[in-house]
This record gives structure tokens, C-alpha cells and sequence, in this order.
């Protein structure tokens, strides 16, 4: 490592907001980033970009291949990325090329900066709606391991928050179409009974889709999660919901974005709007609950109005 790693403050600033056990990771991270990459024969090649929940390393190995080295934070999981990592290999994810769990660091393929939200040469959203279609494709070729959660699970617990969620909506009269509360509960019971075979993203949105050096699109930050390709299309609409909303006509504008996404993953666009539909509204509760800013509030409610008279 040629010098010590500078770490953004706006980086820091969010992830103490998010967590303040965060504090000592951050405190440590300059040596800790040192240590890995005088172990593992790394030398920095540029400056460090921020996700979520980790810093990532451009770096190149003793061979001189280009990699990124992914120091992930203590609330998230590395190792589980890395399995995850490991069961889609191949498939529309970036490539592991070395992980270590208790370090909580991945070291990845390098990757084009540009996520698919913002490259150039993807200007019109539902190309770039049709690009993470394909990645999603691509994943869910990949039959579930036996030890992999399903979203059919992960939806009951999903369904109780819900509930509670919904009942301190209606006990501070936050401005919902009538029955759409009752309508995205519905839809997450459905979820728990959800038979799906094959694995999924999670979390596929446009920022979580870059390019390699082929021209490819892979996907970074998989989940670990078995369950229906359709469950994918509310992240890609939620990346471009701001501009979406503001085409002389919203509601078609939004139904473009899922049908792009679903003709290219093979999925249904009437069950992906559904879905997409049930996590709208769970978004909103948990924004307006959490102090979640003005803006991201108005374009969820704005989002849910267009869409509750056409689903379900």
C-alpha cells in the first residue's frame, strides 16, 4: 500500500448516523486496509469509492492484475456476501477472487466506476432497465443451495413488521390511498407462500450494476437469497422513480421500466408490479417512520397513488 487510506468524511459521517458501533471499524481502518494489503501483496491504483456499508480499493495484485479490495463494515457481512459470491460465480456477479470473512474483506474483480444509474452511454431508462433484466436473468439460472434463505421465510417475519408498520401508519392518519395498506399486506402473505426454486439478487438496483472491461454488465452486493426473479423489478423502478414520475405520463412511465425489466429477465410483469407495489408501501411506512427526508417521502406517496387502482 503506497499511503495510508484516506477516509471520506461523508462516508464516515453516514455510517456513524447509521450506526455509532461503526466508530472504532472507522478508527481503524487506515491500518486495517495497510495490514490486508501488505498480506495479501496488494499496492493501491487510485482512490478509494464508498457503498452502503463498505469502502472499496482499487488495487493491483503481485501479478498485476487489476482488482478491488471491499473493506466492508461490522453491519454488514462479508462472509455472506462472499457465499453468496461463490454460488452465483459465473452468473451475472462480479468475480470473488479472494475473501476472508473475519476480516470482513472481499477482494473483487475491478470494475468500471460508472454504475449503470449514471453511465453515459446508457441514457434512456428503460435500456437500462432491460441491462439489469438480463443480469437478473442470469442469476436466477442459478438453482438455490439447500442452506440458501427464501424470501418465502424471510416474509412472514416481513409481514408482521408490516403490520405493525401499518397500524402506527393509521394511528398517525398518514395521507394513504384508502386500502393500500391493506392491499400490500395481502401481497407479502402471498410472498410467504412464494415456491421459487432458483436464486435472486435482493437488492438489484441500478447503482448495484457495473461494467467489466468486456463491455459485459455483472451485478456487486449480492444477497444470499432464494426466491422469484420479479421481486427485482421494485429496486430498478425505485433507482429511477425521480425521474419517472415527472414523464408527461407517470403511471405508463413506471409500467415501461417493469415491462423493459421483465422481458429481459423472463419474468411477469404483472406479479413484479405487484411485488413492486407491496414494497412501495412498506418503503413509505418505514421513511415516514424513521424521519426519512421530504422529498423521498412525496415521491413514494406520489408512486403508490399512481399504482393502487391497477394492482391487484
Amino acid at each position: 500500500m503506497t499511503r495510508p487510506l484516506q477516509i471520506p468524511g461523508a462516508f464516515r459521517r453516514r455510517l456513524l448516523h447509521q450506526d455509532r458501533s461503526t466508530g472504532p471499524w472507522l478508527d481503524a481502518l487506515p491500518g486495517h486496509a495497510e495490514r490486508l494489503c501488505r498480506r495479501w501483496g496488494l499496492e493501491t491504483d487510485g482512490e478509494p469509492a464508498v457503498g452502503g456499508t463498505s469502502i472499496v480499493l482499487p488495487v493491483r495484485t503481485e501479478d498485476g492484475v487489476r482488482a478491488s479490495l471491499k473493506l466492508v463494515s461490522p453491519i454488514a457481512d462479508a462472509a455472506l456476501e462472499a457465499t453468496a459470491l461463490s454460488a452465483l460465480a459465473g452468473h451475472g456477479v462480479v468475480d470473488l477472487l479472494r475473501a476472508d470473512g473475519d476480516e470482513q474483506a472481499l477482494l473483487i474483480e475491478r470494475l468500471e466506476t460508472a454504475t449503470l444509474l449514471e453511465h453515459p452511454e446508457v441514457v434512456e431508462v428503460v435500456d437500462a432497465a432491460r441491462i439489469a433484466g438480463e443480469v437478473a436473468r442470469r442469476i436466477a439460472t442459478v438453482p438455490a443451495p439447500s442452506g440458501a434463505p427464501r424470501l418465502a421465510e424471510t416474509s412472514r417475519s416481513w409481514g408482521e413488521a408490516f403490520q405493525a408498520q401499518h397500524a402506527r401508519a393509521v394511528a398517525a392518519a398518514l395521507p394513504i390511498p384508502v386500502g393500500a395498506g391493506e392491499l400490500a399486506a395481502e401481497i407479502i402473505d402471498e410472498l410467504a407462500e412464494d415456491s421459487s426454486t432458483t436464486m435472486t439478487h435482493g437488492d438489484l438496483s441500478l447503482e448495484n450494476v457495473l461494467r467489466r472491461a468486456d463491455g459485459s454488465w455483472v451485478a456487486i452486493d449480492p444477497g444470499y437469497l432464494c426466491g422469484p426473479v420479479e421481486f427485482e423489478a421494485h429496486t430498478v423502478v425505485r433507482s429511477v422513480l425521480g425521474g419517472v414520475l415527472e414523464a408527461p405520463r407517470p403511471r405508463e412511465a413506471i409500467r415501461g421500466v417493469v415491462e423493459a425489466f421483465c422481458e429481459a429477465a423472463g419474468a411477469d410483469a404483472d406479479r413484479a408490479e405487484t411485488i413492486s407495489f407491496a414494497r412501495l408501501v412498506a418503503s413509505y411506512f418505514w421513511e415516514a417512520q424513521h424521519s426519512g427526508r421530504a422529498d423521498d417521502l412525496e415521491r413514494l406517496l406520489r408512486a403508490i397513488e399512481l399504482t393502487t387502482d391497477t394492482t391487484g
